[in-house]
């Protein structure tokens, strides 16, 4: 009895989140359909610069222009909690890479498992600017320059020395540069770590509601 209790609750609370996620997509595609989709054709293009180009844009074009413009506020009466508002985001973010990115596949022929790479490395990069950004904002400051700057200090610094161990130039950034991604692995975590902050100091200033 318990097991089916608990079973109803979940599929009432997968069924809520995805109602709730429609409503805010659809309102943001409403509100944004110009911006999103030119943003979103960059990253069709098949170089990983221009995507991380692609991705500042959008990700400045989404929660976090919301957020700097005092719109957002308007969104915590409607039934979005702070929590809600961070992942409906990623989560959109990140299908608008898994379908721009299979243009990699076509154009490169790719393997499923050099694909399935190409689309991860995307992610990352998406994971640490999202999380920059919206961190900055959540701060007061311009998360769109500030996601720019760091961006761009990320690959000068990534692109230093070597990601050999064994040379005489190592450079243990490069590891986890969200640019560079010397190593895919350290790079995803530096890159959800960075994510996981800006979601901290979000849902926590002001209040979590």
């Amino acid at each position: 009895m318990k097991g089916f209790e608990f079973s109803r609750i979940l599929n009432f609370s997968i069924e809520e989140n995805l109602t709730k996620m429609d409503i805010y997509i659809e309102k943001e595609l409403k509100e944004k359909t110009g911006q999103i989709l030119f943003f979103t054709l960059i990253l069709l293009i098949p170089s990983f610069t221009i995507r991380v180009i692609g991705i500042i844009l959008l990700c400045s074009a989404m929660l976090v222009y919301d957020i700097k413009n005092k719109n957002v506020e308007l969104l915590y009466f409607l039934p979005f909690s702070k929590k809600d508002l961070f992942f409906y985001n990623l989560i959109f973010l990140i299908f608008v890479i898994l379908i721009t990115s299979a243009v990699d596949k076509i154009y490169y022929n790719l393997t499923i498992l050099e694909g399935l790479l190409a689309i991860l490395k995307t992610i990352i990069a998406l994971l640490a600017i999202y999380g920059i950004s919206m961190l900055f904002t959540t701060l007061g400051h311009d998360g769109f320059i500030w996601s720019i700057v760091i961006t761009i200090a990320d690959a000068l610094l990534g692109d230093l020395g070597s990601i050999n161990l064994n040379s005489a130039d190592f450079n243990p950034y490069s590891l986890i540069s969200f640019t560079k991604q010397g190593n895919v692995i350290l790079a995803f975590l530096y890159a959800t770590l960075i994510c996981f902050l800006a979601y901290f100091a979000y849902i926590k200033k002001g209040g979590e509601n």
